[in-house]
């Protein structure tokens, strides 16, 4: 079977029109490619948009990017393994993050920076921290709509969705202002296991199971699509049998899209920090367990996906979705220095900077002073 990727250079077909197939040689061509070997993503092959920035200079952008907005950095729990955190220590850096003080400025800049990246039709994904917890979220929500963005995302822990703001819960104002997807981060179905590995504040709000089914529930109701994502452990789920356990507990709820990511690979030279060493520590790979879905027939192969530094597949399951993310940060890093002149992703920071990484000193595309 073919993907999204055809034999004769033609332009590849992304978003509505991508191509529902399953071709298990390309984990096989991304396994190589981390080894060492060559890799059949092409950057070139993808339609790219030429568009000059203030401080980036002149650019080709991709087409079907996506353009990451930080509403905060402040979060409640401090996962063992944060993301966010792991981005910088690939880079030899510590997490640091510089912010606009003052909320109006921020709501201001944000405003700019929409106006910016408005031409280029980008999908919005929120993220922090903990996005649910600032007190400018609907604010930032209602931006967001107010310039018509396409497909619109939030990735969150849970524990803030519940709460009233702008006389209404978030939740509610999620839908309101037209969001699509609801991205809700959590390692297990066990609440004791899930607080202690994401390591909440003993005295913070938390998305317990029974919050949890309160929120799916308004999903079901609504147009708001919810996706479960779960980091593969070796100290919680790490197999097939786990997964089956996590999906078939939590579907209990009403949860039926489930995504099952692996720890980033990064530069072993990395600041070496407690995170860097639990994750050195509990790393699942993923290219194993896919191995594994050969044994269980009630897994059925819908779609995978390769991109830049990251690889997908889906499957079936029962009547739920469960993909499977790969991503390697230094894949990233030499797709990156082989083509410097393209964007590949977009990210607003706390700092007002729209920048094309993840790293807020890095690739910056437009640069905010007060």
């Amino acid at each position: 079977m073919k993907n999204e990727m055809n034999d004769n250079n033609e332009k590849i077909k992304v978003g509505d029109s991508r191509i529902i197939e399953f071709n298990e040689k390309l984990r096989e061509i991304r396994n190589q490619y981390k080894q060492g070997g060559r890799s059949d993503y092409d950057i070139s092959r993808y339609e790219l948009i030429d568009y000059e920035f203030k401080d980036g200079g002149e650019k080709r952008v991709y087409k079907n990017l996506n353009f990451s907005i930080f509403v905060d950095d402040y979060c409640n729990a401090d996962c063992k393994f944060c993301v966010a955190q792991l981005r910088y220590h690939h880079r030899n850096e510590l997490y640091h993050k510089c912010h606009i003080g003052d909320p109006d400025k921020y709501l201001s800049r944000l405003e700019d920076v929409l106006k910016i990246v408005r031409p280029l039709n980008p999908s919005v994904s929120l993220t922090g921290g903990e996005p649910t917890l600032s007190p400018l979220l609907t604010e930032v929500l209602k931006l967001v709509d107010k310039y018509g963005f396409r497909k619109r995302t939030i990735t969150t822990n849970g524990s803030g969705l519940l709460k009233v703001q702008d006389n209404d819960i978030i939740l509610n104002n999620l839908i309101k202002y037209n969001w699509n997807h609801l991205n809700i981060s959590r390692v297990s179905p066990d609440d004791s296991i899930n607080r202690a590995i994401m390591n909440y504040s003993t005295d913070s709000e938390y998305c317990d199971m029974n919050m949890l089914k309160e929120i799916l529930d308004i999903c079901a109701e609504s147009t708001l699509k919810h996706r479960l994502s779960c980091l593969l452990l070796k100290e919680c789920v790490h197999d097939v049998e786990g997964i089956k356990n996590y999906t078939d507990i939590l579907s209990q709820s009403g949860a039926n899209n489930f995504i099952f990511r692996e720890l980033m690979d990064y530069d072993k030279l990395a600041v070496n920090t407690e995170k860097t060493e639990y994750c050195n520590q509990n790393k699942v790979k993923l290219y194993d367990i896919w191995h594994q879905f050969q044994d269980y027939p009630e897994f059925i192969p819908y779609l995978n996906i390769l991109g830049y530094y990251y690889y997908v597949e889906i499957y079936k399951y029962h009547n739920m979705t469960i993909a499977s993310e790969t991503a390697d940060l230094n894949l990233q890093s030499k797709e990156k220095a082989a083509h410097p002149d393209v964007v590949y992703e977009m990210v607003f920071h706390t700092s007002g900077h729209l920048t094309g990484s993840w790293v807020e000193k890095e690739e910056i595309l437009d640069r905010y002073t007060e």
